[in-house]
């Protein structure tokens, strides 16, 4: 009887109607046109690359994008030879969206503390990762805001 009662439990609670934040962003009916591109050119080229996956060209909906992008690698702490050992790296992504003879400004953050290698190939790697991580973020966010602008 008691296992019964687990696995009805366990049955019932499963089901309470939980849906991810993102879930269906890819199959709005968008188009994203981007008019210029302005700061780190690599952040630039994540953001187009990821952009390019939500934009449909035959869709109504078009919202035309002025981006500015930023990247900043902050020194937190040095050690006693004057060796960075922890940073913060940030990147900061400006969007100047036209939609419907409308203008709006959104601008979107994303920073985390890391310790610093001391193989900078392995560095650069693990930097090029977050900053993917970091577009992968801000894009899903603005795609969010992006259907909620009418």
């Amino acid at each position: 009887m008691r296992n019964f009662f687990i696995i009805f439990l366990f049955l019932f609670l499963s089901h309470c109607g939980y849906t991810a934040v993102y879930k269906g962003i890819e199959n709005q009916d968008i188009r994203i046109s981007i008019t210029s591109m302005q700061g780190d050119t690599h952040l630039n080229n994540l953001v187009k690359n990821q952009l390019a996956k939500y934009s449909k060209n035959d869709s109504d909906k078009i919202y035309n994008l002025i981006i500015n992008t930023e990247y900043e690698k902050i020194i937190l702490s040095k050690d006693k030879t004057g060796k960075a050992t922890n940073l913060n790296l940030s990147a900061t992504v400006n969007f100047r969206i036209n939609f419907n003879q409308k203008n709006y400004n959104l601008s979107f953050n994303e920073s985390l503390n890391i310790e610093n290698s001391s193989d900078s190939y392995e560095q650069r790697n693990y930097e090029n990762i977050i900053k993917n991580n970091f577009i992968q973020s801000i894009v899903n966010k603005l795609t969010v805001r992006l259907g909620n602008l009418n």
